[in-house]
């Protein structure tokens, strides 16, 4: 059996959408099995730099570029990433000379064949992500990372990261989603995620804005007399890439200070940018994928893409549980030529967005449909799922080929 193949036996929540299943959750039967694997000789011997990002919006930016930064330092990295856009060896690379590379096929199996495989009733209760995130554990192990990036999945106090027992934690920006898990309110949300922190935790990490609007949530953070809090002040940017990639250079830079000279001088453009996030896809008509989901990351979003693009395409799709009528309401109506609703099979089923929307609102549920949006000259800019992706690159080189 390989790794792939005993994934998909295992509960994916992230396609069944099934909450529920977090309403007596605890992290005790995972536990177990990470101190199996942290009992071990290799796991004994390896001791990188563990840093656990968290929050709403942009951690998957950030980790990609603390990841790209740590290892444009010298340093072997792995960066740990949820969900995956095409293959799940997206969610565990290795990054160095600040290019990520997703591992090999070979190295991956091996790992799995010789080290799990042959234990295999010991992990046959745990979820995709409970299983991905273990392995991961033991495969930076093998791989000798010098440091490593967990992005966390939905929450932090229950989230399975946590049993990285990482030496730094990183928030993002605090918004409303998955509230039937996190909380209705930002702030007890923040108090989610911010119970990631662990007893071996050294500092934390959040934006000097996020502290003076949650100033609750961080004064009651676990740890708190240990865990010393950064406050980081960002310049405004043009792009949400650009102030997460300050974010994570001013937070190496306060962990390993004598790196600050090398680090400084190295700009934005230096970086290769993450996968899948304002990604361009096609530059005839240009058409950009990023993954927000939520109203705060999409007005973010369609406001930055409307400076370079006064007239475009939104192509809109997203899951069933998301705040769907939250965010057509931040919808900046007045640059958009159309906005093309997807609700195919798997995805929600829009309300009637408002008045002046209306007029110029499709409703589309085939991939024929598309189609014609990528034949013009129109701009075009895909939102609100990872899932869009692969439909979009797919229909885009379709497209290409007719």
């Amino acid at each position: 059996m390989q790794l792939i193949e005993f994934l998909n036996q295992r509960q994916n929540i992230e396609k069944t959408r099934n909450f529920n299943v977090f309403q007596n959750y605890s992290l005790d039967e995972l536990k177990i099995v990470f101190d199996h694997i942290k009992s071990t000789p290799l796991a004994k011997s390896h001791k990188p730099i563990r840093i656990s990002v968290v929050g709403t919006n942009g951690k998957g930016s950030t980790s990609h570029y603390l990841a790209c930064l740590f290892s444009s330092l010298g340093y072997k990295v792995g960066l740990y990433t949820s969900p995956h856009l095409l293959s799940p060896l997206e969610r565990f690379q290795i990054v160095e000379k600040g290019i990520p590379s997703l591992p090999s096929v070979e190295l991956v199996n091996h790992c799995f064949q010789s080290y799990f495989l042959s234990d295999e009733k010991r992990y046959q209760s745990l979820s995709y992500f409970e299983f991905l995130t273990l392995f991961t554990y033991r495969f930076f192990g093998e791989q000798n990372t010098d440091v490593e990036i967990w992005e966390a999945g939905l929450g932090g106090r229950l989230d399975a990261t946590k049993l990285v027992e990482a030496d730094y934690v990183v928030l993002t920006k605090i918004g409303l989603d998955h509230s039937e898990i996190l909380g209705n309110t930002k702030e007890a949300i923040c108090q989610e995620k911010l119970g990631i922190i662990g007893g071996q935790c050294l500092a934390l990490f959040a934006l000097d804005e996020e502290v003076d609007s949650l100033p609750i949530p961080f004064e009651n953070r676990p740890f708190a007399q240990k865990t010393k809090l950064h406050r980081i002040l960002t310049s405004p940017k043009e792009s949400y890439l650009e102030k997460n990639f300050e974010y994570a250079k001013e937070i190496i830079t306060i962990i390993q200070p004598e790196s600050r000279g090398r680090l400084v001088p190295t700009t934005f453009s230096e970086i290769e940018r993450p996968k899948g996030r304002m990604e361009v896809l096609s530059n005839s008509p240009p058409v950009v994928f990023d993954p927000s989901h939520n109203p705060d990351a999409i007005l973010t979003t369609t406001l930055e893409f409307s400076k370079s693009h006064p007239k475009f395409h939104l192509l809109l799709g997203s899951l069933p549980d998301k705040d769907l009528a939250g965010i057509l309401a931040v919808l900046p109506d007045s640059s958009l030529e159309s906005l093309c609703l997807w609700e195919g099979s798997g995805f929600g089923k829009f309300p009637p967005p408002k008045d002046n929307l209306r007029s110029k609102t499709f409703h589309l549920q085939t991939e024929g449909e598309l189609v014609p949006f990528f034949q013009g000259r129109i701009p075009v800019l895909v939102l609100g799922s990872f899932r869009l992706y692969g439909i979009v690159a797919n229909l885009i080189q379709n497209t290409i080929n007719m």
